[in-house]
């Protein structure tokens, strides 16, 4: 058959649904923190300033939703998750949990060349100071780290992606606030790996969650206050109400009497 001529062109990639982009693009609206975390978000606003469907939109906040960065409120829109003292707490003890995962495996020789290659990329880029490097480095570290749960496979594979994603929205969030956490550095867990010392890996694993707990830490005590999530407000302008007390008292009857 002609479809399966060497000499034949291959297919292209079947296109992106409304939905799936619509999801894609409001995680990383959420996990850069371009929705304030507290605050709320109504479907209309969001299709209207992101170009997406409002049935789309819907969709993906319900997912969303059941990654848990964000929360559906009855008349008042969906709530973005908060950025607090709790999510750093849960992020912390997940990725003592679930980040095991990632050693238990040994690397075939796929994952060694892929691995290899973005661990030389990281080198050339981790610790160097303009943004779009810092930017880099921290796309690499993420496809290595992403790879490494693709192979754990399963939901460990879609847990640690929402667990890592909510990490970036954590560092983010610090960031916004005025400090700067390190760049997550996988470089010595790659290395294990690539020798093939489990030991080894699960160690330098152990060290780099306990480098990102303290940066965490210490990111929370040098900000006074993250960001303004306390007291909930929507996106939307709401005309305060009057209070009891700002109303004007009602006449007396000698009042009535005099006009």
């Amino acid at each position: 058959m002609l479809d399966q001529s060497p000499f034949s062109l291959p297919k292209p990639p079947a296109a992106e649904s409304d939905i799936t982009f619509a999801s894609r693009r409001l995680r990383q609206v959420l996990v850069r923190c371009e929705l304030i975390p507290g605050t709320y978000a109504h479907e209309g606003d969001l299709a209207q300033r992101f170009g997406l469907g409002r049935a789309a939109v819907r969709v993906a906040l319900t997912e969303l939703a059941g990654a848990g960065f964000v929360a559906r409120h009855a008349r008042q829109g969906w709530r973005v998750a908060a950025v607090d003292g709790a999510l750093a707490s849960a992020i912390v003890e997940a990725r003592l949990r679930i980040e095991p995962a990632l050693v238990e495996k040994p690397l075939d020789e796929r994952s060694i060349a892929l691995l290899g290659s973005l661990r030389g990329a990281i080198d050339a880029v981790l610790g160097r100071d303009d943004p779009s490097a810092r930017t880099m480095a921290q796309q690499l570290c993420r496809q290595a780290l992403d790879l490494l749960a693709q192979r754990a496979g399963g939901f460990i594979e879609s847990w640690l992606r929402d667990l890592w994603d909510h990490t970036e929205r954590l560092i983010r969030s610090l960031e916004l606030a005025g400090t700067t956490p390190p760049a997550i550095d996988p470089r010595p867990l790659l290395d294990a790996l690539l020798r093939g010392d489990r030991e080894a890996a699960l160690l330098a694993l152990q060290e780099e969650q306990k480098r990102f707990t303290d940066a965490v830490a210490h990111g929370f005590l040098a900000t006074a206050r993250l960001l303004p999530q306390d007291h909930p407000v929507s996106v939307r302008s709401r005309l305060p109400r009057r209070s009891s007390n700002d109303r004007k008292p009602s006449p007396t009857l000698s009042e009535e009497k005099s006009r």
